[in-house]
């Protein structure tokens, strides 16, 4: 999996320059071919994006596919709160950005955690800020102006006098790994993890919290000795949690109250550190090299593989275009869903080279809001029967112009 999410982290997309005119893509109709779809029909919802709803009568499944150029358009993560928990509709996160924004769409992200409730279960970072730490999945991301999908990992770590500490994870505390704990976590430490944690006071006036734009954490910190009441991050103050100690007896860490640490914390891929604007998380790669990833056919158990409602976000290889696609599932005569397999072949007959797989089931969900009109509504049939709240959601926020 790991060299398909290498091969994959390629650049995708100038994500926020302007247009002027209405995009190319409004003029080119999208043709599938029989074997895939009996029907599409294909609407303009804003300059630079359009709608397809594609329908497959044998099988049956019906999907709905968000169709972006991607050279006057961004890509945005949506949580709806400050810290990694909690959960809220997708078309509630849309409906609250302002009309100034130029949201157009939105889809369902990543799988989530339901205790604590509505954690990520990958990278989240909105506008440059990390609300939950990374996974070992790959992520969908803007760094700078691009937007990319690769594995993205933490980089940097806690060092001292006569200490250097690599932190496994920020914001995503176990009581098994060495790691940071910032406000954005949002969430009382457990019991198990608290065992083992120390309090990191900011150094006044030493710049001892530096949060750039891009998800990043560098100053120096004066090391307390956890209190009881410690299990919730406030302002500049951090928590770092360590594994229990050995079982001889040694002590886990060189940790002492009253010492001065330096937290250096940043992501990075493969390829070196990278600068995150925005991230969600997604599994498995469907798509690599317009090339179907073996990871379809292994990836969780049966049940995950075999049909479900789907949603999935697809790039071309020019990164010019982004189609973020749901499909219906768990409706018989209506719409059954699709294997991995399928979602995979469905991107590539759209005309995508690398694919994600995201959240599905009954978080399957895309929305659409029309210009300065905050009424947002949700296209398809969600499994549920209403729209289940999810973890968090990727905007389409479009600067194209034109009638």
């Amino acid at each position: 999996m790991r060299s398909f999410v290498r091969r994959a982290a390629v650049l995708l997309a100038c994500a926020m320059a302007s247009c002027r005119a209405p995009a190319p893509l409004d003029a080119r109709p999208l043709t599938l071919s029989a074997t895939v779809a009996d029907s599409v029909v294909t609407t303009r919802v804003a300059p630079g994006a359009r709608l397809h709803r594609v329908v497959n009568t044998t099988l049956p499944w019906r999907a709905f596919v968000l169709e972006v150029d991607l050279s006057c358009s961004r890509l945005h993560a949506l949580k709806g709160g400050a810290t990694a928990v909690g959960r809220t509709t997708t078309s509630q996160l849309l409906a609250a950005l302002p009309a100034a924004m130029g949201a157009v769409g939105a889809i369902n992200a990543d799988f989530f955690l339901f205790a604590p409730p509505g954690v990520p279960t990958n990278l989240h970072v909105e506008r440059g800020t990390m609300l939950a730490g990374p996974g070992p999945k790959p992520v969908v991301f803007t760094d700078a102006r691009r937007v990319r999908i690769d594995t993205v990992v933490l980089g940097w770590r806690l060092t001292m006098a006569g200490l250097d500490l690599r932190l496994a994870s920020w914001n995503r505390p176990t009581p098994s790994s060495a790691g940071i704990v910032d406000a954005h976590w949002g969430v009382p430490l457990d019991s198990l993890t608290r065992r083992h944690t120390w309090r990191l006071d900011p150094v006044a006036g030493r710049g001892a919290r530096k949060v750039g734009s891009m998800a990043t954490l560098n100053g120096r910190y004066i090391v307390r000795t956890a209190a009881p009441a410690d299990t919730l991050v406030f302002g500049d103050t951090l928590l770092v949690h360590l594994p229990p100690p050995p079982r001889t007896g040694a002590a886990a860490t060189a940790l002492r109250a009253g010492d001065t640490a330096r937290v250096r914390l940043g992501l990075a891929t493969a390829r070196g550190p990278v600068r995150v604007a925005d991230a969600v998380g997604g599994r498995p790669m469907v798509l690599v090299d317009s090339a179907i990833t073996g990871d379809v056919d292994t990836e969780g158990n049966a049940g995950f593989r075999n049909l479900n409602p789907r949603s999935a976000i697809g790039f071309n290889r020019a990164g010019t275009r982004a189609w973020l696609a749901v499909i219906d599932g768990r409706q018989p005569g209506y719409s059954m869903g699709m294997t991995l397999r399928q979602v995979g072949e469905l991107m590539q007959s759209l005309g995508a080279t690398h694919a994600l797989n995201l959240d599905g089931g009954g978080s399957s969900a895309l929305v659409l809001r029309s210009g300065a009109d905050t009424v947002v509504r949700v296209l398809n049939r969600p499994s549920d029967q209403t729209e289940r709240p999810v973890g968090n959601a990727l905007a389409v926020l479009s600067r194209c112009t034109g009638a």
